[in-house]
């Protein structure tokens, strides 16, 4: 049974349309996984002697990385649910055959986990185990400890899926991290004390690795049982009816011919919850700085972290909501390349409710004033700079980012898309990194109010541009407008 899985996978890799662009990142993929593997790979290597070397004074190597395991794991999880691609299948075709459910479901459950994600850690575990060993550790109790650890990372495969089937543990995962992170930056006490002990007691106790085990067995378990009790035909082919509510908006109205993309944008939001997820991502955005941003030696915020965090916290809107334009459309796309709607009034409407995000993220620079006001007058001009440049940039992106979204459903194991995907992030490159230059070359001319008025002069000049912009992107989405509409229609 599992070599016809395996064989309808081929053939859907084989049709796939976007064979070319897959290509491209299939290099890039492979690029960052050798990079992070060799990373790994040196850590494993040198890592007892760094820390041994370090005098930390917190006992062993191996008590030290149970102690900061915690951040490992919440940083793992971040990236997993920003990068890792579950893998999808069309199911619909399977369920009129004469398979067992239970079949089909472990199959895909279980292709999911071959991934770089839950391999490359091998990389620091084993030749990290055979230092240890080396040095006269427990063999016992070191085996114990490293099959604890890689069970924590085969524990988080799951949990990452469950975050996007369940809407509870999506939210016990968030109290849980979030709560430690509080602990730690208010200084109420130092929680890897206590935390260092899930992890370094099963050194101590080898036996305790059976609860590692059980716990990654019962992650499984809810994996497949969730898809198992999902899986029925009628669930899949049945469409949700719900009471509807209209909205005017008349205070849109000012906006003229734009108006009516306006209000369908902003009922789009409202109405879907894929959309409402989408823009509370980008509100979490404005708290960016808390997380990242810790003074040097002299007190004062590192200059390029202070530009990262103004990026985020103004650009948040731009980047989860912009970066969908036009797949936000992609359910009636088709219809309303039929309607007597120019690609001109099209986009500039989609700039015009960018601009107005990223005017509202940009008053999260108040929750800054008591941290830096540079960074407060960083968040503004950068917020400039995301309306004038990025907000073009996203666009233009857009052309060529032909990945549909379905409104209506969750991401998961047998959706359609991620919300994230490399794809996306090589796009948003530019965005990052130009406003970075721009303000370096104005702060060497006149320091950091150089930088920032370059930010902001930039950004108002490309306001005052939108008509050869849009003229550029307008050709551009032309040029792509029947492969678009192809890739919508075989979403």
């Amino acid at each position: 049974m599992n070599k016809l899985f395996v064989f309808l996978e081929k053939k859907r890799l084989l049709r796939n349309k976007n064979q070319d662009m897959n290509t491209v990142l299939t290099v890039f993929k492979w690029l960052a996984i050798v990079y992070f593997g060799l990373m790994f790979l040196l850590l494993g290597i040198g890592g007892y002697f760094s820390i041994e070397k370090a005098g930390l004074g917190m006992g062993s190597p191996i008590q030290v990385i149970s102690r900061f395991w915690m951040y490992y794991m919440v940083a793992e999880m971040m990236m997993r649910f920003m990068l890792q691609k579950l893998p999808t299948a069309s199911i619909k075709p399977l369920l009129v055959l004469p398979i067992p459910k239970l079949k089909i479901v472990k199959f895909y459950v279980g292709s999911s986990f071959v991934s770089a994600f839950n391999f490359v850690q091998l990389l620091f575990i084993i030749p990290f185990t055979i230092v240890c060993l080396s040095k006269g550790y427990s063999i016992i109790g070191v085996l114990a400890w490293v099959v604890a650890v890689y069970l924590c990372v085969c524990t988080m495969h799951f949990v990452n899926i469950l975050i996007e089937s369940y809407k509870s543990v999506f939210i016990a995962v968030i109290v849980v991290f979030g709560s430690l992170a509080a602990i730690q930056y208010f200084n109420l006490f130092d929680s890897t004390e206590y935390t260092q002990y899930l992890l370094y007691s099963v050194y101590e106790y080898p036996v305790l690795v059976l609860a590692y085990a059980l716990i990654l067995a019962a992650s499984i378990w809810l994996t497949i049982r969730y898809y198992v009790t999902n899986m029925y035909m009628d669930d899949l082919l049945k469409t949700k009816v719900e009471v509807g509510t209209t909205q005017e908006m008349k205070w849109l109205d000012g906006f003229g011919t734009y108006a009516s993309f306006l209000k369908n944008d902003l009922r789009l939001i409202m109405r879907n919850k894929r959309a409402r997820t989408t823009v509370l991502m980008s509100v979490l955005f404005m708290f960016y700085g808390f997380l990242v941003l810790t003074p040097g030696h002299n007190g004062e915020y590192p200059m390029f972290m202070m530009i990262f965090v103004a990026f985020f916290v103004s650009g948040g809107f731009l980047m989860m909501f912009g970066q969908y334009v036009p797949s936000w459309d992609s359910s009636y796309y088709p219809l309303m390349m039929t309607q007597n709607i120019t690609y001109k009034n099209y986009l500039k409407s989609k700039w015009l409710i960018i601009a107005l995000g990223t005017a509202i993220s940009m008053l999260g620079a108040v929750l800054y004033i008591n941290k830096s006001m540079e960074l407060v007058y960083l968040i503004l001009a950068m917020g400039m700079f995301n309306i004038g440049v990025n907000g073009y940039i996203v666009l233009w992106g857009g052309a060529y980012l032909k990945s549909p979204v379905d409104l209506t459903a969750n991401k998961n194991v047998f959706g359609d898309k991620n919300a994230f995907n490399l794809r996306v992030m090589l796009i948003s490159l530019p965005k990052l990194f130009l406003p970075v230059i721009f303000y370096y070359i104005g702060a060497a001319i006149c320091g950091f109010w150089g930088g920032v008025v370059t930010l902001a002069i930039v950004g108002i000049i490309g306001m005052f541009f939108q008509a050869p912009v849009f003229k550029f992107i307008e050709k551009i989405y032309k040029k792509e407008k029947y492969s678009t509409l192809d890739a919508f229609k075989s979403k």
